[in-house]
């Protein structure tokens, strides 16, 4: 395991998170790559030191991002500049790959020495928080319009990524593309913008989504100290700078703020005062930012001259009204958020150039009076799918640049011609809802004549059109930018036009085209998809004919670069796959009825034939719902284009006997309701296939009635990882299973028939996951004993298993998950012990159950313990609870007799969830004050004697004579964040002292004596609960 770029340097975090892996196997290893001393020092770590590169490594590092190849050899009169260059980056990685981009395709010596003489050179290296001049240095050299660009980014936390659009439109919105002389639009002066900064490895391609950026945490701490007090990042938990401070306040220009969940006024009252701020953004690290009404009106009166506002990802269901009174306002985001309409006001923001709605799914309309946002270039309404029409007279935004999606109006919304009116739009566009197009000839032709978009479109979408013609431009080759092309749900289209003259279409899906019959030699034209990736055929009903017959010669073959074809819900479509797909990597065929190769006529898909033969690049094969598809086989023998296939997955093929013996590389196989399959094929006795799966890794068998036998698994299944074996009544025993040494996982589920499970389990030597489901027939006196390597174990509505005491559970050092559900029959007056290791316990509708497991503070990794309706127990064991547990539910437990104050609850103070129910927590249900204490108790107190004052939540039903809630909440659980109560009927006051303040939701349901009191905005308690940002009462936020 690796732990890269550490920074904590809590002592009791890293003892939990440490703690689990003490009963590592042996030979694992944690590393930990940190910049940051104390952390070593702290967990003990032996350290090992990285050296710098040395010179001669970093002299060829220098010279490969400076001129692009290995070393100076071809570049002699550069060759000792260089060298002298490579010492002054004293063996670091980064420096050297920036300095090698500063100076990329500069092969003229003066340009050279310019750098290694800078004056730069001279300050003191990074020591005391200073920015390494080797950084400062690539800043220097920076071109003018990239300087300001650069700096704005220190508004981005450390290790926060963003799109190249996104940075983009915020350096649009802040002006700083205003003064470009280029010929090109303003967007792509700001990605051009961009892709520079990458050149010169300013910003970084993330790993997990190359569509997204990141800044190395140096350069971000470059661009901080560039912007200085310009700028201003904060979170939660810390504030930069004297929030008194007016003088600091004046300089800000730039500000966000980090939140890990809820906003109040008190987080944000550092920005009220920044009366000059120019940009503002709400950023997250989780999905949804949480903040109130009034939060926001306060925040935003205050902040008069914004020209940038991102309120993306935020929990908003409208857009205050003052949002009107930015009349600087260039850049508005509003991606994300719940909002179901707009101001009418938004259109008095004249300056705006950018609105960005994407996702936000509840919004219907757009106000008629965004209209007059004339200056308005950029408009996302992508995934929007309650938007319904445009506004009257949206032609008018003749700026635009990006508009996303068209929607057709009805009578009175905006019509199709309206877009022959934007003339610079470019990028992706969705024209939806064409059916409300009237239908009569005049306006078809009109819809022909409107539909005509900039030839600088990327992406086009078209759905719901009326039509028995694409327009004639659809196919134009002027739209050499074309690369993706989507026509969904036009059902009176008849033929398709000359697709395959765009010359840059990479990706092209058709679907619900249900009047077009045959797909010829008009739809490939004469360039016949030169850049075709992806090929998608998707419910096209009346589909009977596919010809690809373009020309004789070899070069006329269409799809050249095809790499992805599916073929799918076409139930009338015969002949053949195009020949020669040298580079398909995935076919997927789909719901194809006349799938067959025992007749004369070659049916499409045929799975053979002098076309496929070819297909020595397919990785992936899926073939769904082919009820006549029998075989592999067919006329000389099998199909070789399996043979470097790694997925397969087969479902719904009844006839389908056999499956190909040539699969050498295949690691995943997944067969749902294929019948006569099993036990033919997999493999067959013949030992010439007996390795014919030898990578095999996956194997799911799904949905089969007849008999099963594992005698397969012998045959050199070497190393098969993962078998789910679900929902087949043939499987009654898995003794075969066991001679796969290499399975790590096992899923069994609702397999009806099968009666017991191997008694050699323990020989899975590297089994870390057994999870078995509704087994009714599974009948196990004693279960057998678990091999020592399982991790997770789960076993569920499997009523006949009765013990588990003798399985060796105590000795699973690796085990971390435990979980018991709706095992009636599963008895234990004495709970076996647990291993240190375990982390999740999981006990649900086991009645049988009489104890808790012995001796359990010794489980200290525990931290989510979960007590769901185990009726016959009535307290837990002697001794403390787990000291480190986080999460803690206990419901339906009627029996329980222990008093909740014996629990011990308060002494867990890592303890952050509670759900406990009244049935679970004895008599305390019958008092008339919650938490009830004794009478010579003072009443704060009682808060804690039940609950540590870690909670942050605590949810609490099934308190049925509780009639008021102690005081002492407000001051006790001080940390609280939520706070639910279910299932009070006789509650009527909570705390006189009020709830905590740091609470951010309330929810009350079947409070009926309580939830008028709590009504907005006359009840009795509102004034207690107005400042809470989630306000729930009976299900329904009201606040």
């Amino acid at each position: 395991m690796v732990l890269d770029d550490v920074w904590n340097e809590k002592y009791e975090e890293w003892t939990s998170l440490l703690k689990p892996f003490e009963a590592g196997a042996k030979g694992s290893k944690i590393i930990i790559t940190t910049r940051n001393h104390p952390v070593y020092s702290m967990i003990g770590a032996m350290p090992y030191f990285l050296n710098e590169l040395s010179i001669d490594n970093c002299t060829c590092l220098l010279a490969y991002h400076a001129l692009g190849v290995k070393n100076f050899e071809g570049h002699p009169d550069l060759e000792t500049i260089g060298k002298k260059i490579a010492e002054k980056c004293r063996g670091l990685p980064l420096a050297t790959k920036i300095l090698g981009s500063l100076l990329c395709n500069k092969e003229n010596v003066n340009e050279w020495e310019a750098i290694l003489n800078d004056r730069i050179w001279d300050v003191a290296t990074r020591e005391n928080g200073e920015v390494l001049p080797i950084l400062k240095l690539s800043y220097v050299h920076l071109p003018s319009y990239l300087k300001r660009c650069f700096a704005y980014c220190a508004i981005f936390p450390k290790d926060y990524e963003f799109e190249r659009d996104e940075l983009a439109l915020l350096w649009i919105g802040e002006g700083f593309l205003d003064g470009r002389k280029a010929k090109e639009n303003i967007l792509t002066s700001g990605r051009n913008y961009f892709d520079e900064l990458v050149s010169r490895s300013f910003f970084q391609q993330s790993s997990v989504d190359t569509s997204k950026f990141f800044m190395h945490d140096l350069l971000n701490d470059l661009a901080k100290s560039i912007a200085d007090a310009t700028c201003f990042t904060s979170g939660e938990s810390h504030l930069v700078g004297d929030e008194d401070d007016t003088s600091f306040k004046e300089k800000v220009r730039y500000a966000s703020f980090v939140s890990r969940w809820y906003i109040t006024s008190n987080n944000l009252r550092a920005y009220a005062g920044m009366k000059v701020l120019r940009s503002f953004m709400l950023l997250s690290n989780i999905e949804h930012i949480n903040i109130s009404k009034k939060v926001l009106l306060d925040l935003l009166t205050n902040l008069k001259y914004l020209r940038v506002l991102s309120l993306c990802h935020c929990d908003i269901f409208e857009v205050p009204d003052c949002v009107a009174n930015l009349k600087h306002l260039r850049y508005l985001n509003l991606s994300y958020t719940y909002i179901f309409r707009l101001p009418a006001s938004i259109g008095t923001l004249c300056k705006l150039q950018a609105l960005i709605l994407r996702g936000c799914v509840f919004l219907s309309m757009l106000p008629p009076d965004i209209t007059n946002l004339v200056s308005l270039q950029f408009l996302d309404i992508r995934d929007t799918k309650r938007l319904k029409e445009m506004p009257l007279n949206i032609g008018n935004l003749k700026n635009l640049i990006i508009f996303s999606k068209f929607v057709v109006g009805q009578e009175q919304g905006s019509r199709l011609k309206e877009l022959k009116n934007l003339p610079h739009l470019q990028g992706e566009l969705l024209v939806s809802e064409l059916q409300k197009v009237k239908e009569d000839d005049e306006l078809e032709a009109r819809v022909l004549r409107s539909l005509r978009p900039h030839i600088n479109l990327e992406n086009l979408s078209i759905s719901h059109y009326g039509g028995e013609l694409f327009p004639s431009w659809l196919g134009d080759p002027s739209y050499f930018k074309m690369v993706s092309l989507c026509l969904l749900g036009c059902p009176k289209v008849t033929s398709l036009s000359s697709l395959g003259q765009l010359p840059s279409l990479r990706e092209l899906s058709l679907e619900g085209l249900n009047a077009v019959s045959m797909i010829g030699s008009e739809f490939y034209g004469t360039k016949r998809f030169p850049s075709l990736r992806t090929l998608k055929f998707q419910k096209m009903l009346a589909w009977k004919e596919w010809s690809h017959n373009v020309g004789g010669r070899e070069e006329d073959v269409p799809f050249s670069c095809l790499q992805h074809l599916v073929v799918k819900d076409c139930p009338v479509l015969m002949g053949t796959l195009p020949c020669q797909l040298d580079h398909l990597i995935k076919l997927e065929i789909h719901s194809c009825l006349h799938l067959n190769n025992s007749t004369g006529v070659v049916r499409l898909p045929s799975l053979y034939g002098d076309g496929m033969r070819n297909l020595t690049c397919l990785r992936k094969l899926a073939i769904d719902f082919c009820p006549q598809f029998t075989s592999f086989v067919a006329g000389e023998g099998e199909i070789e284009l399996l043979s470097n296939l790694e997925r397969m997955e087969l479902r719904c093929c009844p006839s389908l006997e056999r499956l190909p013996s040539k699969m050498h590389v295949l690691r995943h196989l997944g067969i749902w309701n294929c019948p006569k399959i099993m036990g033919l094929t997999i493999p067959s006795d013949d030992p010439n296939t007996k390795v014919m799966m030898s990578q095999l890794e996956h194997l799911q068998i799904n949905d089969y009635d007849f008999r099963i036998s594992f005698s397969f698994a012998k045959n050199g299944l070497v190393a098969l990882k993962t078998l789910i074996v679900e929902n087949c009544k043939g499987v009654e025993l898995l003794e075969e299973i066991t001679v796969v040494e290499s399975l790590k996982s096992l899923n069994i589920y609702r397999c009806m028939n099968l009666g017991s499970l191997p008694h050699c389990l323990h020989m899975l030597a590297h089994l870390t996951h057994l999870e078995i489901r509704d087994c009714p027939a599974l009948e196990i006196e004693d279960f057998p004993p678990l091999p020592l390597t399982l991790s997770s174990l789960t076993l569920t509505s499997c009523p006949k298993i009765k013990s588990i005491a003798n399985c060796n559970i105590a000795g699973c050092n690796n085990l971390t998950k435990l979980v018991i559900c709706k095992c009636s029959a599963l008895e234990m007056e004495d709970f076996p012990l647990l291993p240190v290791t375990l982390s999740k316990l999981e006990l649900d509708s086991c009645p049988k159950i009489k104890s808790l497991p012995k001796e359990w503070h010794h489980l200290t990794c525990l931290q989510k313990l979960h007590i769901f309706r185990c009726e016959n127990i009535e307290c837990f064991p002697k001794g403390d609870l787990p000291p480190n547990l986080r999460r803690f539910n206990i419901l339906g437990c009627e029996n329980m007799k222990q008093p909740v104050r014996e629990w011990g609850l308060p002494m867990l103070t890592s303890l952050e969830h509670v759900e406990i129910d009244g049935m679970s927590m004895g008599g305390e249900r019958d008092k008339v004050r919650f938490p009830s204490g004794d009478e010579d108790e003072e009443e704060e107190n009682a808060w804690s004697l039940l609950f540590p004052s870690s909670l942050i939540s605590l949810r609490i039903s099934g308190m049925r004579n509780v009639e008021r809630l102690s005081n002492g909440l407000r001051n006790h659980l001080s940390s609280l964040i939520s706070l639910s109560i279910k299932d009070w009927p006789k509650l009527r006051d909570l705390p006189e002292d009020g709830l905590p303040p740091s609470l951010k939701k309330f929810s009350i349901y079947k409070c009926e004596n309580l939830k008028n009191r709590c009504s907005k905005p006359t009840g009795d308690y509102w004034h207690l609960i107005q400042e809470i940002p989630n306000i729930f009462i009976e299900c329904f936020q009201i606040h």
